[in-house]
């Protein structure tokens, strides 16, 4: 088996060279071929992926955080290879469904001799595909929060879920808190007005640790949602809290639709929140494609 590390090194923690001396000591003595290729624009780790992917009888290990892991998903998806993670993000939220990441103690040799499980992916598309996510992709307060702690992450150095917080309580400034969006799930149309936020799941954390969705399953065919409804601030301050550990389940206001094609329309141009990165779109269609990505999950500490 050969063993390829991507090095993303504008990762939001700007650390992923902290694994390096870990990589290096664990393939001492080892017969396993190991390289190491550091990322030189954007969407190089995608190409990567793909590219090892076809050759075959590698592995994947990925230094970067989820924009990063979302390439990597990208430049799999349809083949065995399997891919890991080494969390050097600001948001660090995928690998939070495959084992507790702050524990980085010997992480690189968990994740080396980690089985590979496989996770559905959400297939993205309009006219033609455009990517898959394998975690976490949302619409309205919560997008554009997202949208704002990047330029605070930018500006500041602030990281994760403060970052997110901050960018949270600027889009209650600036009054964006309803957006005007149809949604259609396996066909029926289940939503045709405003809505605070509209987030569609696979895994179960975003934005440095919020749980929209607490009994989500990133291999169970579906794609589970949580609809806010649009409604006073008053609503947005008694929710946020309880959104944050996933305590709103059964608040009122809120639902939990799930299926397996959903599609999101809007008459306005809105910013979609993709793992971390942000498109606009007024309209987004997505299925669940089960089983397609191959992920290494690290082993238990002993």
């Amino acid at each position: 088996m050969k063993h390829l590390f991507i090095i993303n090194p504008m990762s939001g923690s700007k650390k992923a060279a902290k694994f390096l001396p870990e990589i290096k000591k664990y393939f001492e003595g080892r017969e396993d071929e190991y390289s190491i290729v550091y990322t030189q624009h954007a969407t190089h780790i995608k190409e990567l992926c793909e590219e090892y992917a076809k050759k075959g009888g590698y592995r994947i290990y990925v230094a970067g955080g989820d924009g990063s892991v979302n390439q990597a998903a990208n430049g799999v998806a349809g083949y065995d290879t399997p891919i890991g993670i080494l969390p050097t993000g600001s948001g660090n939220d995928f690998i939070k469904n495959l084992t507790d990441y702050t524990k980085l103690k010997d992480l690189v040799k968990r994740t080396v001799e980690g089985d590979v499980i496989k996770v559905d992916a959400i297939k993205l598309y309009d006219e033609e595909l455009f990517g898959y996510c394998i975690n976490i992709l949302s619409m309205g307060v919560d997008a554009e929060a997202a949208y704002n702690s990047t330029q605070i992450t930018r500006k500041y150095g602030i990281t994760g879920m403060l970052a997110y917080l901050l960018g949270f309580f600027r889009v209650l400034r600036q009054k964006k808190t309803k957006f005007d969006v149809k949604i259609t799930i396996d066909g029926q149309v289940i939503n045709d007005g405003y809505v605070m936020l509209a987030a569609c799941t696979n895994g179960k954390y975003y934005g440095g640790g919020f749980i929209p969705v607490p009994h989500t399953s990133f291999d169970d065919g579906i794609i589970d949602m949580c609809i806010a409804e649009a409604r006073g601030l008053d609503f947005v301050f008694s929710v946020l809290p309880k959104y944050m550990k996933g305590k709103h389940v059964g608040v009122e206001g809120i639902t939990f639709p799930k299926g397996k094609n959903i599609s999101l329309e809007s008459k306005d141009m809105l910013k979609v929140n993709i793992e971390g990165e942000i498109i606009e779109r007024r309209s987004i269609k997505m299925k669940i494609v089960p089983r397609l990505i191959n992920v290494i999950k690290p082993k238990d500490l002993e």
